[in-house]
């Protein structure tokens, strides 16, 4: 995706244009070796290859010389050739050395003798190169998104045929195709008749077409706990259909990915990962684990995943794309042919290559390469004919057509007992991109949170027909948001340009789609036939019983703003300033519900969310602003007799702008309007208004709840479309001596620098629902729904404008800070993302400081709070109690469903303390459970009683029914 294909086809194309430019009548001026790792077949055995390279012209006349090796002298005849040789191979006398060799060549030419030398070193005798077809999905880019998928759809139909074509060749030289991704499958299906399908899955069942199991090339790291299972649930499902396992992912182009990928492999049936990255693009110090295979062990160590980082995706565009059209700049694109399939081949590429392992002491005697002709490009149908040709020459490297499924097989087979284990989050490089789109992607993980509650309601009710097809549609456009493709190639040279627009706008659909779905999947769960009159249901969907702010429609409150509990007794309420009636709810049971009477009259009740002496309450915390800036100066809690500070400092929550790249000229809001905005007794509000630069206008309100622990901020922005190069950062300068930063990442959490795999990113990071600022006597854990990238102790995003890849300023280490900026817009890609966005935007922050050191348990506890808030609706006689409850020390509900067969209810377990916890299941309303573990697909896999161990960092499905 992300890399500049015209640069790459353009450096190419002079390297062409300089070699066959030269005089056709100039003859070399000198010889130089280049020595291989490759072996050919002769009559006394097997010999290694060596390359004689012409510098200063070519050779075009008949040459004879000799080769001087190992002790042996041959004679050598290297032919004319018309259009004028620039290298030729030459087989080097006597058997396989077993050390460093001098070879010496002489060439006769023009009365003149050439000579050179080189050292030969040892090399193994019997490399497999593994060569994976496809073509790298990018969901809009190249094209739109509709023609894009045309494309790949049709790729699937020429492989086969090649497939055909190629069944008698040998076996290493049969085509084979790689879908890449499951989206492809699945459309190609939807518009495929019977025939076509049946044609197709024999093409699978044959090996013909190879189906990896991730539904995109995706950002795991933004990507929820739940969206990271459902990225393979439709692969899954359709192998489940036809009997065939899947049990690979094959990544391209994406740097690093997801900790947590490794810890749902149980779940998924993933346990091969091949990842293809981007060659240049913003990938930081990702070339480093280049094949360097592991097992990536969960966080829990109890599974694994193997890992593979081949060579850049983009090798075969650029060793052959002099050769091939550029198919960026073609509306349909067909697979062409050269007729010349070695030209532009592997040779040399592959000596150098493996050369470098070897250099490297690379202890394996295979690896893997991809072989795409671009971003959504045909196949290469020259492929079969050119490993075949390659194969008939060299004895080593043997050279294998193979799909992601055979390379992991055959390495495994026979060096599963030498790979190493490591643990730790491979850290992306890309989700800086996603700011671009802030807006939407605010909404898309507040869609995934909403969607997962709108999942448990449907269980807690036990409402049936739970619809399987539109909870799924909802996770796909979620997922296609993910996707890595954000927009054009040119969306930043050309914005205007009108396929640039309709990527964005289809890219935006996928979220707007999903929202409104989720809107009325929500609705439909939430209505009843059984309504109370003037009263409302409040739910909780999780696993805990909870105490908190419910914010009620002015729809669903008309009867007046006087709220009782259910034994008639009056709640403290509060019509705010947005027409919301909003109440306190006690005790909201897990997975369960209370009922309130909305009544006549008016909002009643004490509380102690106030302003004192220009400071703002709550009676447990007190928040003081700067009146210039509107900058927050000072935040103190005050529980159990104890008084923490964990602000003192000007400019926290400061809106920070930077032009350019450039740190030096940071910005910052101008001078502040200080209101109330909510005034007790459940709300109180600061809203404060400011001048921004980049934007018509920013408002940032400091909110507290009565009663509640926590303090919210939201901060909006008025966003001016400028399409220079600009980030705006939030800071949070929180006042905690000797912390260390932990986040939460899909099922766990990791400490920042010492729970990352080296070569990670380690400028900024993507928190799923908190990040906790800690010492060993007390923290603050800080939680954004809508802002997921963070920096630490300093603005690292300086300078990092354009590609990128060996810049300095990929950052290697992280020093542990209690300052922590939220990243929440930028546009400082130069391709894909958007080159500008407007329009109003919000980010809402919560923190809540703990007077104790970190506790992950609580932390996961307080990050769920934020980020699935209590839901109130019509209020029904049903009884809305799930059937079971689930106890556990440091135990909670990752996700809750129906299951999708309409028996039973799908739950996720986590783990979120080191030791292992023992699960107390047990009924609630029913005689008996029936538990099994279960997965992805929803099977029984192991009954299990009602009390069992979950190991420490562990998670486990579990299918439960009546």
């Amino acid at each position: 995706m992300k890399k500049h294909f015209a640069i790459l086809c353009f450096i190419c194309l002079l390297n062409y244009v300089h070699t066959y430019a030269q005089d056709k009548n100039s003859n070399f001026g000198a010889i130089v070796l280049q020595p291989t790792v490759a072996y050919v077949k002769a009559t006394d055995g097997n010999r290694r290859i060596l390359r004689i390279v012409f510098k200063d012209g070519k050779s075009f006349n008949g040459l004879t010389g000799t080769v001087n090796f190992n002790g042996q002298i041959e004679k050598i005849n290297i032919p004319a050739d018309n259009a004028g040789l620039e290298s030729f191979e030459i087989s080097l006398p006597g058997a396989p050395i077993k050390i460093n060799t001098q070879a010496k060549v002489e060439v006769n030419a023009n009365g003149q003798t050439y000579t050179a030398t080189c050292i030969v070193s040892p090399a193994r005798p019997d490399w497999k190169v593994y060569v994976l077809p496809h073509s790298h999905v990018d969901i809009g880019y190249t094209n739109v998104q509709a023609k894009v998928l045309k494309l790949h759809m049709e790729n699937i139909d020429e492989s086969i045929e090649l497939a055909k074509k190629t069944v008698g060749y040998p076996k290493e030289a049969q085509f084979k195709w790689t879908t890449e991704a499951i989206w492809v499958v699945e459309n190609y299906l939807q518009q495929a008749d019977a025939a076509k399908k049946q044609r197709f899955w024999d093409a699978v069942k044959k090996g013909w077409i190879s189906l990896d199991g991730a539904y995109g090339n995706t950002n795991t790291s933004l990507t929820d706990s739940r969206q990271l299972m459902k990225m393979f649930a439709e692969g899954q499902k359709l192998a489940k259909q036809q009997g065939i396992e899947i049990h690979t992912m094959f990544q391209g182009d994406v740097p690093g990915a997801s900790w947590g990928l490794a810890a749902q492999s149980e779940q998924t049936g993933i346990k091969y990962f091949l990842s293809g990255p981007n060659a240049s693009d913003r990938i930081g110090k990702l070339a480093q684990w280049q094949d360097k295979p592991f097992y990536w062990l969960s966080p829990s160590g109890k599974q694994k995943l193997l890992f593979w980082q081949c060579q850049p995706y983009s090798i075969g565009y650029a060793l052959k794309g002099t050769k091939i059209p550029n198919f960026f700049t073609i509306e349909d694109p067909k697979p062409f042919y050269t007729g010349k399939p070695t030209e532009n081949f592997l040779n040399p590429y592959l000596f150098e290559y493996l050369g470098g392992l070897e250099e490297k002491a690379f202890p394996y005697n295979m690896t893997i390469l991809t072989w795409a002709m671009s971003d959504n490009a045909p196949i290469d149908p020259e492929l079969p004919d050119a490993v075949k040709a390659w194969n008939d020459r060299y004895v080593s490297p043997k050279m294998i057509v193979t799909s992601t499924k055979q390379f992991f097989d055959d390495f495994e087979t026979s060096y599963k007992n030498v790979i190493p284990s490591y643990r730790g989050d491979y850290t992306e490089y890309w989700t800086d991109g996603v700011s671009s789109g802030a807006k939407e992607t605010a909404l898309s993980r507040t869609t995934s949170d909403r969607i997962k509650q709108a999942e448990a309601l449907w269980a807690i009710k036990g409402k049936p027909a739970f619809p399987v097809d539109k909870f799924n549609d909802v996770w796909k456009n979620l997922l296609l948001y993910n996707e890595h493709t954000w927009g054009a190639f040119n969306s930043v040279s050309a914005p205007e340009d009108p396929k640039v627009i309709s990527q964005w706008n289809m890219k935006k659909g996928y979220v707007l789609h999903a929202k409104g779905l989720t809107d009325t999947l929500t609705s439909q769960v939430l209505s009843s036939a059984a309504v109370k009159i003037n009263a409302v249901d409040v739910y909780n969907t999780l696993s805990w019983p909870r105490t908190d702010v419910v914010y009620v429609s002015a729809a669903l409150s008309k009867a007046g703003d006087m709220v009782k509990d259910a034994s008639g007794k009056t709640v403290p309420s509060q019509r705010l300033s947005t027409g919301e009636l909003v109440f306190v709810a006690a005790d909201v049971p897990a997975f369960g519900k209370k009922t309130y009477e909305v009544a006549a009259g008016k909002g009643s009740g004490k509380g102690l969310s106030k302003f004192v002496s220009g400071s703002l309450t709550n009676g447990i915390y007190t928040v003081d602003v700067d009146n210039k800036s509107g900058d927050i100066t000072k935040i103190t809690k005050t529980a159990n007799g104890r008084s923490l500070t964990v602000v003192d400092t000007i400019g926290f929550n400061k809106y920070t702008y930077m032009p350019g790249d450039s740190l030096a000229k940071i910005q910052s809001s101008g001078a502040a309007s200080i209101s109330i905005k909510e005034n007790g007794p459940v709300v109180s509000s600061l809203l404060v208004k400011s001048a921004a630069p980049g934007t018509n206008g920013l408002t940032r309100e400091i909110r507290l709840i009565n009663g509640i622990d926590r303090v919210e901020i939201i901060n909006t922005i008025d966003k001016k479309a400028i399409r220079r190069k600009e980030s705006v950062h939030f800071s949070f300068p929180f006042k905690v001596p000797g912390a260390q930063v932990r986040y939460s990442i899909p099922w766990g959490s990791i400490t920042a620098e010492s729970d990352q795999l080296p070569n990670a990113n380690h400028n900024w990071y993507t928190m799923q629902r908190w990040v906790d600022v800690s010492n060993a006597n007390f923290g603050v854990t800080w939680s954004s729904p809508d802002a997921p990238l963070f920096e630490i102790g300093k603005i690292t995003t300086g300078g990092l404008l354009g590609s990128l890849r060996l810049s300095p300023l990929w950052t290697s280490y992280t020093p542990q800070s209690s300052q922590i900026y939220s990243w929440v817009m930028n546009n400082l890609w130069h391709t894909n993302f958007k080159a500008d966005q407007d329009g109003v935007a919000t980010f809402h922050y919560y923190l809540q400081a703990h007077d104790s050191g970190y506790d992950s348990f609580k932390a996961n506890q307080i990050g769920l709070n934020n980020h699935q808030p209590l839901i109130a609706g019509a209020a029904s006689t049903d009884a809305d109690k799930l059937f079971f409850k689930v106890d556990g020390f440091n135990i909670y509900v990752e996700s809750i469903k129906p299951a999708d067969d309409g028996n039973g209810v799908i739950v996720q377990l986590v783990n979120a303390g080191a030791d292992n916890s023992r699960v107390n299941m047990s009924p609630q309303g029913v005689s008996a459970l029936k538990l099994w573990e279960s997965n992805l697909t929803e099977d029984k896999k192991t009954q299990l009683n009602s009390n069992f161990v979950l190991p420490g960092k562990g998670i486990m499905t579990l299918r439960v029914e009546q």
